[in-house]
């Protein structure tokens, strides 16, 4: 009895251990709001805005940069190479809301110091995986 009696207080710290806490997910693949708004990320860093349009798509180029690490989770797009954000950056705060869905607000300007510090309910977008 004396072998497992250590092993017991042991357990919890053996368990926390394995579990994660890391809010760093893949974001690579295509995320939409069902409401018009698709978002595509690829893994080089690109990505593609989609707008719909009746039966059609606007489509624009960009970059973005996903930081996990931030506190709030940061995601900025930027690049843009067509379309009324050429020439500016979209600097937004990003969270999870499950492993198929995130929330994501933004503003547009110049510098990061314009980027949101919390998520309005009227200027947050959600959107969902799309599985292939």
């Amino acid at each position: 009895m004396q072998i497992f009696y250590p092993l017991f207080f042991l357990m919890p710290v053996l368990f926390t251990a394995c579990v994660s806490t890391s809010n760093c997910r893949e974001l690579t693949g295509r995320w939409t709001t069902y409401e018009g708004q698709d978002l595509v990320f690829e893994p080089n860093g690109n990505a593609l805005w989609l707008t719909k349009f009746g039966s059609q798509y606007d489509t624009v180029r960009m970059r973005f940069q996903y930081d996990c690490a931030a506190k709030p989770i940061t995601l900025d797009l930027s690049d843009f190479q067509n379309g009324p954000h050429t020439g500016k950056s979209l600097f937004g705060i990003f969270d999870w809301s499950s492993d198929s869905s995130f929330r994501f607000r933004y503003e547009v300007g110049s510098q990061p110091t314009v980027r949101p510090q919390d998520f309005d309910m009227e200027q947050t977008q959600k959107f969902s995986w799309v599985p292939n």
